[in-house]
């Protein structure tokens, strides 16, 4: 849908963020590459599209494995996503 249908990119991944915050939740693990580009690449016009600011980091599920291992943020790459724990998005 990302290319096909932006807007309900936009809309679908505005309910999984509002879900996601409404949770608790300080951040999102995905297994897929897809729902990582859109969950966190187009945060920021998610945010927009929705007038609200979420700012939850994403991640892959062999990042959080990592991180549980022992791992820093910079060593598995995480540092380098689009929203990155800490910063403003």
């Amino acid at each position: 849908m990302t290319m096909a249908n932006p807007e309900t990119v936009l809309e679908l991944g505005n309910r999984i963020l509002a879900n996601a915050a409404a949770h608790g939740a300080n951040c999102l693990v995905v297994a897929c590459p897809m729902c990582h580009v859109n969950l966190d690449m187009k945060q920021t016009a998610i945010e927009r599209y929705a007038g609200k600011k979420y700012g939850l980091p994403v991640y892959y599920l062999t990042d959080a494995v990592g991180m549980a291992l022992g791992l820093s943020a910079s060593e598995l790459g995480a540092d380098r996503h689009f929203v990155v724990a800490g910063k403003e998005a």
